[in-house]
């Protein structure tokens, strides 16, 4: 009988695979990141990729970025695997950018946000607000419709703004459209029925109509992950908006509810438009489990249970108050960096050359971004 490949015996492998390489012949050592660690020159493994969390409400004070970077400590010392940046989405505008990247070196970034349009206001950045924060280097703009009956994302007030994102390239970034809704005999307490529901998905998709070069991230999974029939609709929606990707914040608390097999096979197909996110630090919307850890240093198990989930084909818990148990997705290897990072790099502006001046490319991919003139703020 083969022993189980767990991730630790993974890990163990390929650094007996890279002794043995060295055996050989004298190998160059790479270059170090800032942390002190190995910088990549090939291929990446669970432990090295550089895992970015694009949904998280981390604050803007230097007290809890700092929190933040001993978070990044911890899942390097218990799990042993980078945590390389956040983005954060929970406060109207940011700290001073200049000393953020400073302190930070480009591993926090930034989203200006807007929470008054779920109260039906008028959007809180006018467009030349927008031009002035994308030229400053935030890396986009998150945006909150809420749930609330009513509300019309899709009001021709709101298509200034929509259309000044499209023409400077301004990433929606984690948008959240209604709220989960369940089949009959599973509703939530949001969508007692599952006509608002449908109604404010359908007003985002008119959005989505009326402004098609729009780049958007949206938030958990545009809450389509109930049942494998709205994980069909979700499909419809990214075929049919080429510029619509998602993030996977909070979704496993719901995903007990699809099918494991239609479950992987959606996250395979459409891996090119799939971010890790984990709603972290959220007041709003936590998973049971995760209020056990209120402060962000403590956070390692939440993280866990996501990388068990997508990593490993282990049950793990859901979060949600009458608890379920779902089977991990143990998804390929490449699959994995997209989700973790290559969308992110490629879909929003500042993380790529972040990432590269860290050093997770070497010194030949710090050349390439010097010589295109690019850096993570925008002067």
């Amino acid at each position: 009988m083969k022993p189980q490949l767990t991730r630790r015996r993974f890990i163990h492998t390929a650094a007996a695979g890279s002794v043995a390489i060295a055996a050989i012949g004298t190998v160059q050592k790479p270059p170090l990141l800032a942390d002190g660690t190995a910088a990549q020159e090939g291929a990446f493994t669970l432990a090295t990729m550089p895992r970015i969390d694009v949904h998280t409400h981390i604050g803007n004070t230097w007290t809890v970025l700092d929190e933040v970077m001993e978070l990044r400590t911890a899942l390097r010392q218990k799990l042993d695997l980078d945590l390389a940046m956040w983005v954060g989405l929970g406060r109207a505008e940011p700290p001073d950018i200049s000393e953020m990247h400073r302190r930070y070196e480009g591993r926090i970034q930034f989203c200006i946000s807007d929470f008054e349009i779920q109260h039906g206001r008028p959007f809180r950045f006018s467009p030349e607000d927008l031009a002035g924060w994308h030229q400053r280097g935030v890396v986009g703009f998150k945006l909150y419709p809420g749930w609330q009956p009513g509300i019309q994302i899709d009001r021709a007030e709101n298509d200034p703004v929509f259309s000044k994102m499209e023409e400077i390239g301004m990433v929606a970034a984690s948008p959240h459209v209604s709220n989960p809704c369940g089949t009959f005999g599973r509703r939530t307490e949001w969508f007692s029925e599952p006509v608002e529901f449908w109604r404010q998905q359908r007003a985002w998709e008119n959005v989505l109509k009326k402004h098609p070069k729009l780049t958007v991230v949206n938030a958990h999974m545009l809450w389509l992950c109930y049942s494998d029939e709205q994980l069909d609709c979700l499909r419809y929606m990214l075929e049919t908006y080429p510029n619509l990707n998602i993030d996977l914040a909070t979704t496993p608390v719901f995903l007990h509810a699809v099918g494991r097999d239609n479950l992987r096979d959606f996250m395979v197909q459409y891996a090119d438009r799939i971010l890790f996110g984990t709603d972290m630090a959220s007041k709003w919307f936590s998973p049971v489990l995760d209020k056990q850890f209120p402060s962000i240093r403590d956070k390692v198990p939440q993280y866990q249970r996501y990388f068990t989930f997508l990593e490993t084909d282990k049950e793990v818990p859901s979060g949600i108050e009458d608890e379920r148990k779902m089977q991990g997705l143990a998804l390929p290897l490449e699959v994995l960096e997209k989700i973790y990072f290559r969308n992110a790099m490629r879909i929003y502006p500042h993380i790529g050359a972040a990432l590269t001046q860290l050093g997770y490319f070497g010194e030949a991919g710090r050349k390439q971004a010097a010589r295109a003139g690019t850096d993570f703020v925008r002067t």
